[in-house]
């Protein structure tokens, strides 16, 4: 299950900063941060993170962890 998360800072007010805090404590995802991860228009619209360099909608920790396991 280890991977890379991507969380864009600009879209942290959509609510990924608390998905990405709960990340932080699981040992097997690595996260990284940007101020722009190129998503323009859906971060404008929308919690999300780049799991494994693939842009994907989450708005809860759970659905990150299940998006992880199914890659």
């Amino acid at each position: 299950m280890e991977c890379i998360v991507k969380f864009c800072t600009s879209n942290y007010i959509n609510g990924s900063y608390e998905i990405k805090e709960m990340a932080e404590k699981n040992p097997k995802i690595t996260i990284e941060e940007d101020y722009c991860l190129g998503n323009c228009g859906q971060c404008m619209t929308e919690s999300f993170a780049v799991i494994n360099q693939t842009p994907e909608v989450i708005e809860k920790y759970e659905e990150l962890l299940e998006k992880i396991e199914v890659k």
